[in-house]
């Protein structure tokens, strides 16, 4: 007889880290859609027997979608990931990871970190942008690029190298408020 041992539950870690994933995939839609936007229910089905619909009975159009203007995005983003929350007086909102692959060349890694301004009723807006300049002296040098969500106003953005001579190093940068990025640690 086979028996079936059931895998164990993920770690803790994995779990959060999935809900987090899920969360920030869930913003990004959210962030994707217009302000507004609700999903119809279905219409009931008209009796057999009903009269056409005139035009002056007609229901209102839905709302049409914004085009997407997909081709204005250049082929060299790499990834696009929002993550972590930050508020400074009146504002708030979320950062946004851009990882840009430079051309063919894989080691031409640059990454930017914008603050993007988030208020009910109202578009997404970037306050700022800033591209992490603690990383381009590595360009050329293999580079992965990650970030951690410490607490709010706090996006902590690293980058293990691999250095020329085999050794590996850990270039760590704070991004707060909108606009201020910490110096390399």
């Amino acid at each position: 007889m086979n028996s079936h041992k059931p895998m164990p539950p993920a770690p803790p870690a994995f779990r959060a880290r999935r809900g987090h994933l899920f969360g920030a995939a869930a913003l990004s839609l959210a962030l994707a859609l217009p302000a507004g936007m609700a999903v119809a229910e279905p219409a009931p089905e008209a009796p057999a027997t009903a009269e056409p619909v005139k035009a002056a009975e007609a229901p209102a159009a839905s709302p049409t979608l914004p085009e997407l203007k997909l081709e204005a995005l250049s082929a060299e983003v790499y990834s696009v990931t929002l993550v972590g929350r930050w508020s400074d007086k009146r504002e708030s909102g979320v950062y946004r990871m851009i990882v840009v692959k430079g051309g063919s060349d894989e080691l031409m890694t640059r990454v930017v970190v914008q603050w993007i301004r988030v208020k009910a009723g109202e578009k997404p807006v970037v306050v700022a942008s800033r591209e992490i300049e603690a990383f381009n002296q590595y360009i050329g040098m293999a580079m992965v690029p990650t970030w951690r969500d410490l607490s709010p106003n706090r996006l902590q953005v690293m980058a293990d190298v691999r250095l020329p001579d085999g050794q590996r190093k850990r270039v760590r940068v704070l991004a707060a408020t909108p606009g201020e990025l910490s110096d390399p640690v």
